[in-house]
């Protein structure tokens, strides 16, 4: 603050805008309507509030930009190289004793407030959580040893600045939940997965995941049917009618548990055979647990189970939507390996229904997003432009300030950060050996755009353009020094193999077919 004074505003400004617009300009995204429609096309200068409340009749494209664009800003505002992550206000909180004290809770916030980070171009904002899970894993490592006479780490639901990573105070369904610490570790592979930065893997996310998948080892029993289970076992923040008609929160084996040691076993066995680890005796442990842990099972109406039992749900809209974490932002459900995992993963989704807090409503987005579904990714993002009353906040669910902040209500940030990861992996989706071109694109909605500078896995870099809805152009490219790139590439059915060389573009038609290769300037 000191040095600070040293400067005016108009000169603290400008360093400002020079410091982040070098991050903020690697993504550009343009949506506009059809050339046919017949909306108003006249520029009237109005609120941004007002902008708001007037999307719900015209759908102004340029709102959704906005508030995508928003989304990367505030993250590279608030999480920078040796920053504290940022908690459920980003670092906006204006209260001495904030909601949920501020805290990072590890059972979506946290995570979601990184979502977009690598889809949308900003690697370095993860640092900050990156020395956070460090941080999680020397507390962690005692927890682990205190509570459960376990080896490596764990991390429960709620977390604070000082990275405590026991079990929280009060109720069991939302204070006891060992999984948090699990599912963090998945975004050191997915980092991996983006950069192909095999430093990083080695010397900072295999460690951490090496300890994670220990305690994990540790903490799986033996269950029924030969399978390993997890237990006492919590969906976060639900609850379920016993068989004695009495709500209960903990069982064994929820889904999301599962779900996460599934994805974590596979990234850490992935990670392995990256760095030359495959013959540890950790890995012949996990390879032998992957095949025996409980798997996702399909209920009896035909939705995902949420509880290793088909116990009835005491909350049919529940705002969580834990066990679909192996649809989004996990990947053991997808449409070309699981179907029947995915019929029922959409049935859920209607049944959870379209109401709940901003968070709540972005994850639906890209749950839909990953069904390849367009039309319902869309009625959620329209859903989230819902202006609230900061004076009467309590009567709203979900919804915008007129700042653009998220409200759960209260404010809390994580549904800015999950909009723009949302919007990204409506317009491009990928795995390290595939690449899906707008596969999830609402066509009637924003029948023109191109999004510039947004990343794939497997160190890619893509821009695509669309005319009246269909495909018109798009590129590719790779500045890494990890050799040539092979990618699998998917438009409405037609396939084709790219082979990305780094230094160079690679331009392709909707048919798939390379136009013309040029050299990458930087």
């Amino acid at each position: 603050m000191e040095s600070a004074k040293g400067y005016s505003y108009t000169d603290l400004y400008a360093r400002h805008v020079n410091d982040y617009q070098e991050l903020f300009h690697r993504v550009s995204l343009q949506l506009s309507r059809s050339s046919n429609s017949s909306a108003q096309n006249e520029v009237e200068v109005i609120t941004t509030a007002q902008r708001v409340t007037l999307f719900k009749t015209y759908e102004d494209p340029s709102m959704v930009e906005l508030l995508f664009q928003y989304g990367r800003y505030l993250l590279i505002a608030c999480s920078r190289p040796g920053t504290q992550p940022s908690n459920l206000q980003g670092i906006w909180n204006k209260d001495i004793e904030p909601a949920w004290d501020g805290a990072p809770h590890l059972n979506i916030n946290l995570q979601m407030n990184y979502w977009p980070s690598l889809s949308c171009n900003l690697k370095e904002c993860q640092e900050p959580l990156f020395d956070y899970i460090s941080s999680l894993s020397i507390n962690g490592n005692k927890t682990a040893k205190v509570n459960y006479g376990a080896n490596g780490w764990v991390a429960h639901q709620v977390s604070d600045i000082w990275a405590k990573t026991s079990p929280d105070r009060g109720q069991a369904v939302w204070a006891l939940w060992q999984m948090g610490g699990a599912w963090l570790c998945t975004h050191l592979w997915d980092h991996y997965t983006y950069t192909i930065d095999k430093e990083f893997l080695r010397n900072k996310a295999y460690p951490l995941m090496e300890g994670c998948a220990s305690f994990l080892l540790d903490w799986l029993i033996e269950g029924r049917g030969e399978y390993l289970e997890t237990n006492p076992s919590t969906s976060p923040e639900h609850m379920f009618t016993a068989p004695d008609g009495k709500l209960a929160s903990v069982s064994n084996s929820s889904t999301m548990d599962m779900q996460i040691a599934r994805e974590l076993f596979n990234d850490i066995v992935s990670a392995a055979e990256e760095l030359g680890r495959s013959d540890t005796d950790l890995i012949a442990r996990v390879r032998k647990a992957q095949a025996r842990l409980y798997p996702t099972r399909i209920a009896k109406d035909g939705s995902i189970m949420e509880w290793a039992q088909d116990f009835d749900d005491s909350d049919t809209h529940h705002r969580h939507l834990s066990h679909l974490f192996g649809l989004f932002p996990g990947h053991t459900i997808n449409i070309e390996e699981t179907p029947d995992l995915c019929k029922a993963a959409e049935y859920t989704l209607y049944k959870r229904g379209e109401e709940g807090p901003g968070w709540s409503t972005t994850w639906k987005a890209a749950l839909w997003a990953r069904l390849h579904n367009s039309e319902h990714a869309y009625r959620m993002v329209k859903h989230i432009f819902d202006l609230v009353d900061p004076e009467h906040e309590s009567d709203f669910e979900g919804g915008l300030y007129a700042n653009l902040f998220t409200a759960h209500p209260p404010f809390q940030i994580d549904a800015n950060f999950g909009f723009s990861a949302a919007i990204a992996e409506m317009l491009v989706q990928s795995t390290l050996k595939d690449l899906y071109l707008l596969p999830a694109l609402p066509r009637d909605k924003w029948a023109n755009g191109c999004v510039k500078g947004i990343k794939a896995r497997g160190g890619v870099s893509v821009s695509v353009c669309w005319s009246e809805g269909d495909l018109y152009e798009f590129a590719l490219w790779s500045s890494s020094n990890n050799g040539d790139i092979f990618k699998r590439l998917h438009y409405r059915g037609i396939t084709a193999v790219a082979n990305i060389s780094s230094g160079n573009v690679y331009t392709f038609d909707k048919q798939l077919k390379c136009l013309r290769i040029s050299a990458l300037l930087l």
